[in-house]
């Protein structure tokens, strides 16, 4: 069944870390954000992660037949729900989000702009870190999509070097119905490369999860058995294979000087089987620059062309 984090398990080992000096609680906001279309059902945390929080349902709901017919299986909350942003540098360490666990990166804002917006649903968080640097994610997806499309801009507060940000979730898709919590998982596979692409199957249900991205920066993709918060660990490609393991995608920014902002652009793509998996053809749009950001959604009004699959 699914472990409690060994971050978690043995606060002794962070004792020292700055981001333990730098961390506060996340303030409290409105209720988490319901995001429904034909395919998908989460929500977004107040947290800025996904699903509505803790075992509360929705966590990821993924229906392949587009009737929205949510059945039992639910990729987020069985067990301990785990899904997780986290930036690390030089100057603080490494600082993370995770749907059920204490959040070191404080809420600023959490608004659904899907009224305003070319998309069925569009929902805009943004956090910020003691100083060093604010972050916002929009979350995007149409009605057709069996993905989440995700847009991450960190703007740097002061001068950062060694930035580098993770996106990781544990994938549970078979647990409800066939009491499972191991997965399949692969790093790359449908044709795409490694370091794109990392995906769990239910060896049951089939059902397909990963974590995609085309980015220019430099990026990689892991498995891990130890549930691990650092970008270094998927950065440097870790494959622990099947079991109950977190996927994950890292990407090596560098850095990043005083108000200096960077894009990032992936996606959690579903499918029936790794071999139909939602794979947008292009990025989406870059998230706009901070000061914009209060248009609630004309920032994605270039938004590129994705390919939509035959149903």
């Amino acid at each position: 069944m699914n472990r409690i984090p060994e971050s978690f398990k043995k606060p002794a080992l962070l004792a020292g870390c700055a981001a333990l000096t730098l961390a506060f609680s996340a303030t409290s906001l409105a209720a988490p954000i319901i995001m429904e279309g034909d395919y998908v059902r989460t929500a977004i945390s107040d947290n800025g992660t996904l699903g509505y929080g803790g075992t509360t349902s929705p966590g990821l709901l993924h229906d392949p037949s587009g009737t929205r017919s949510w059945g039992a299986e639910d990729y987020l909350t069985p067990g301990s729900p785990w899904e997780m942003f986290g930036v690390k540098a030089d100057q603080f360490g490494n600082v993370h989000n995770n749907n059920d666990w204490p959040s070191n990166i404080g809420s600023t804002s959490l608004t659904d702009i899907s009224g305003g917006s070319a998309f069925d649903n569009h929902v805009l968080w943004s956090g910020t870190y003691g100083g060093m640097f604010n972050i916002t994610h929009e979350y995007i997806f149409n009605d057709n999509y069996e993905r989440i499309d995700v847009l991450t801009s960190i703007e740097a507060l002061t001068d950062l070097t060694g930035l580098k940000f993770l996106r990781a979730i544990d994938p549970d898709p078979d647990v409800n119905t066939y009491g499972s919590f191991n997965t399949i998982n692969t790093r790359g596979g449908a044709g795409i490369a490694e370091e794109d692409f990392v995906n769990s199957q239910g060896a049951q249900t089939g059902l397909t999860l990963g974590l995609y991205t085309n980015s220019s920066i430099e990026h990689n993709t892991g498995i891990t058995s130890s549930w691990s918060y650092d970008p270094d660990t998927y950065l440097a490609g870790q494959n622990d294979g099947d079991g109950d393991n977190v996927i994950g995608l890292a990407f090596n920014i560098g850095n990043l000087f005083q108000g200096d902002l960077v894009k990032l652009s992936y996606s959690y793509v579903m499918g029936e089987t790794l071999d139909n998996v939602d794979i947008p053809d292009e990025p989406v749009a870059s998230v706009p620059e901070p000061g914009t950001l209060g248009l609630l959604g004309l920032g994605l009004a270039g938004l590129l062309g994705v390919r939509r699959r035959n149903k």
